[in-house]
């Protein structure tokens, strides 16, 4: 049975379709189209990978969910969406205190992130006030997570973490929450980029939106049907063991305490877990 998607057509690309990843094959996809653009812009390490697939512990969430552009069934691009958990979020890492301070608001948070673009689609030159076809084809991408945080998942704030002059985000009512911090590797000086965190207050989306025109017409001007959202792929045991245990080393890395977190969430005990890391 096919899954629901919405279709657009671009004079360069022909026909895309947008979905979620609701197979073990494209969400493969998505994380090898994120490693091969993540590798290439120095934002990790080739050496710290098991795979060509970016993998990490937050893509064991049940919750989290995967968003694909795709051309003739090929993922050309994706975007993440992590929920927050006892795992905390990506971006704990160098904005826990400004992270806690909306948990302790009891907001229900998402980071969004795990966004790549196949880099040929357009040119391999950035987004640019010029490039309005590449920021297109993502704005209908974000489209999907941004709709499914809003209406389906009902979270408060969707957080991110980006280069301070990426321009995706200047068309968003992203606000600010952290200064300017530094992550990951520059694969030829090993500098470290520049980054900073933002977060979108989805409570008020709605009246923030007047003052944002693309925001209306773009994101929240036309509802996606709900059944767009209906067909996640979710983890089984076989492929919780072919992404954590034979394509990357999370569940070998993982705290006990995460580790229980982990097999409570999926009905595990631990004789089960063991033996799932053994096979």
């Amino acid at each position: 049975m096919d899954t629901p998607s919405i279709k657009k057509n671009f004079a360069e690309l022909g026909e895309i379709e947008y979905k979620l990843a609701s197979s073990r094959e494209e969400l493969k996809e998505a994380m090898a189209l994120v490693y091969k653009e993540y590798l290439t812009r120095g934002y990790i390490l080739q050496r710290y990978y098991k795979s060509n697939l970016r993998i990490t512990p937050h893509n064991v969430l049940a919750g989290t969910t995967t968003f694909i552009a795709l051309k003739e069934k090929k993922v050309i691009g994706a975007i993440t969406l992590l929920p927050d958990s006892p795992l905390g979020l990506p971006m704990d890492e160098k904005y826990k205190k400004e992270v806690d301070k909306l948990r302790r608001q009891g907001r229900k948070i998402c980071e969004v992130g795990q966004l790549a673009t196949q880099s040929d689609l357009f040119g391999t030159g950035l987004f640019s006030m010029f490039n309005f076809k590449k920021l297109d084809f993502v704005f209908c991408l974000f489209k999907l997570a941004f709709q499914y945080a809003l209406y389906s998942a009902k979270f408060d704030d969707i957080c991110v973490v980006v280069n301070p002059k990426a321009l995706l985000f200047k068309f968003i009512p992203f606000e600010e929450i952290g200064e300017v911090k530094y992550y990951g590797f520059d694969r030829i000086s090993i500098k470290k980029k520049p980054a900073v965190a933002k977060r979108l207050d989805l409570r008020v989306i709605q009246e923030r939106a007047k003052k944002y025109p693309s925001l209306a017409k773009v994101f929240l001007g036309e509802r996606l049907p709900e059944e767009i959202f209906s067909r996640r792929f979710c983890f089984n045991k076989e492929d919780l063991r072919y992404f954590f245990v034979e394509k990357s080393d999370v569940f070998n890395q993982m705290h006990p305490e995460d580790i229980d977190f982990v097999c409570g969430a999926y009905g595990l005990n631990k004789a089960e877990f063991d033996k799932l890391i053994r096979k």
